[in-house]
């Protein structure tokens, strides 16, 4: 396949077989380079992860369920080193191209299977999501986003980096084909009360006051219920971004460390960086970062009882240009970390998509209580995401 867009890893070409007939048939599915699929190293973006690797001799559950629901594999994408970061970037091997804008980050780790989705090269992105990898790519991308209720699909033989936040999920580029991969992997269905949809003013009030107004109004024109709210949660964002760094550096050290002390000049000076701040916290700050996680859930999980969809934005700022400079990847990332924090610490499912009548590139999205996947999908087709 001709990849002018670096969205698949350079490997060779090995048959991977899939169903004749089955809910996904026609559809093309790329696969981000931390699942194992049989054929394939599975290299995570690193080059000492690829050089210990071996071709793999059996495929992700996941990644299966796909292939025996007719999905057809047609590569293993690029992903940012370890997954560990939401710019798209790798020193290995090379930024996948934004089709949209080539000026642009692709946003990352999922940024190879977002790419692949976002240039026609494959219809179905499986990545994963730990600190916004798959919703802040596919907003960059114009796509629909999906990050599962946590724990809800199968992860084994699927590299980790922050287990307890570490979600397999989703991107194409229109409601049904997500809706077909929901039924696919087995998500329980919606039910039949329509929700209500709350409206987070301090979450509104970190992104530009225009874009805001019309997420808003495009969210009142769907004739479903909408309220406002001070907030959803007594913390405010930036003491829940801080509690879900923390844990997540602290996870992702520990999912690393031997590579880490193996191989330490075969990773990336950013992320060798990252790994490091993990292995530096102290226990005391990451329990309280765990206790502060508890509540949150807790306040989340009471809130969301009734029946409620929060709305919310996707990206916190426009995504930056490939060629910035580290500073402002920084910024990016910590201001993005703010709104998607939300879904890691909870475990609760999101749903990010473009909104057609918005100018430029804005993406909503939906945040609901845990296994109510497919209510944010009815409730995407409400406001006509596509």
């Amino acid at each position: 396949m001709r990849d002018p867009w670096n969205a698949f890893m350079p490997y060779p070409d090995a048959d991977v077989g899939h169903a004749a007939i089955g809910p996904l048939s026609g559809f093309r599915l790329a696969v981000k380079d931390l699942f194992d699929v049989a054929g394939y190293p599975t290299a995570a973006g690193n080059t000492a992860v690829l050089a210990v690797s071996g071709i793999k001799t059996s495929t992700a559950p996941l990644v299966q369920t796909l292939l025996d629901a007719g999905a057809c594999f047609v590569g293993k994408t690029n992903t940012d080193e370890l997954a560990y970061s939401l710019i798209g970037g790798n020193v290995h091997f090379g930024m996948p191209i934004n089709p949209r804008d080539p000026d642009l980050i692709p946003g990352g780790s999922s940024s190879g299977s977002a790419i692949a989705v976002a240039a026609g090269l494959a219809d179905i992105g499986l990545g994963t999501d730990t600190s916004g990898s798959i919703r802040l790519p596919a907003a960059v991308n114009g796509l629909i986003g999906w990050r599962p209720t946590h724990g809800s699909l199968d992860n084994r033989a699927l590299r980790p980096l922050a287990p307890s936040f570490d979600v397999p999920g989703f991107m194409t580029r229109s409601l049904e084909p997500m809706a077909a991969v929901m039924s696919a992997v087995g998500m329980p269905a919606a039910n039949d009360r329509p929700p209500s949809i709350l409206i987070p003013e301090n979450v509104f009030a970190t992104i530009d006051g225009a874009v805001a107004d019309e997420m808003i109004a495009s969210l009142r024109s769907a004739g479903m219920p909408v309220r406002r709210t001070n907030a959803i949660a007594s913390f405010s964002l930036s003491d829940l971004a801080l509690a879900f760094i923390t844990i997540l550096q602290r996870e992702a050290w520990e999912t690393n460390r031997t590579l880490f002390e193996r191989s330490p000049e075969a990773i990336a000076p950013d992320i060798a960086a990252r790994l490091l701040s993990g292995s530096r916290l102290d226990d005391e700050e990451v329990r309280e970062a765990g206790s502060i996680r508890e509540l949150f859930s807790a306040e989340i999980d009471r809130l969301l009882h009734e029946n409620v969809v929060v709305a919310l934005p996707t990206l916190a700022m426009n995504p930056p240009r490939r060629d910035a400079e580290p500073e402002r990847f920084a910024a990016f990332r910590s201001a993005c970390i703010k709104l998607l924090c939300l879904s890691g610490l909870s475990g609760c499912p999101q749903l990010a998509f473009p909104i057609a009548n918005c100018a430029g590139n804005v993406s909503l999205s939906l945040f609901g209580a845990r296994s109510a996947d497919r209510m944010l999908m009815n409730v995407a087709r409400r406001l006509k995401a596509e």
